[in-house]
């Protein structure tokens, strides 16, 4: 299978979004600039990653001698909704880096069907603070799902919970006041 690689300098467009309902939700971030945007699908513990990934090479590029703890977080705006026909792909791997003369952050995501020495299907660029903006909106965007439990850390559903904490007694309801002790 033949992939169109998408390529942008400067990205106009970074956002990460989950539709659905908590529990059902599809993740994706969204790139490209007005009137070229693409959407890579992923599997929520790769955004995850994404988001911290990026907080690892803001770390990395302070112990470099960069000053990052002056980096506003700037949020790039959706301008307008993603065109149903626009180009989607199912990423199967991403990475990221820092290219020192142009001081913008790489993004390259490989479709999950792609062989594994093909060109990325996109790469794109953004600055710093873009980057930074990216990783706090994915931790927001993953953190409005499912309530964890305080004890096991497992998913709470809308049925409640039986933690084995509780050696399989006292269902934990996440909307009563109190966890069981």
């Amino acid at each position: 299978m033949v992939f169109e690689q998408h390529e942008y300098e400067h990205l106009d467009v970074l956002a990460a979004e989950a539709i659905g309902e908590p529990g059902q939700r599809r993740f994706r971030l969204i790139a490209g600039t007005p009137g070229d945007i693409i959407s890579l699908w992923m599997e929520k513990e790769q955004l995850q990653a994404l988001g911290l990934a990026i907080e690892q090479l803001l770390e990395q590029l302070q112990d470099t001698g960069l000053d990052t703890d002056s980096i506003t977080p700037e949020r790039l705006p959706m301008l307008a909704p993603v065109d149903p026909t626009a180009p989607e792909y199912q990423v199967g791997k991403m990475a990221i880096g820092y290219d020192d003369e142009s001081r913008l952050v790489a993004f390259f995501a490989h479709d999950i069907e792609q062989e594994s020495d093909a060109e990325p299907v996109f790469t794109g660029r953004s600055s710093i603070e873009s980057a930074s903006g990216l990783a706090e909106e994915i931790a927001e965007v993953v953190a409005a799902g499912r309530p964890r439990c305080p004890r096991c850390g497992e998913v709470i559903g809308p049925e409640g919970h039986v933690c084995p904490h509780s050696n399989g007694h006292l269902p934990w309801d996440p909307n009563t006041e109190s966890e069981p002790h």
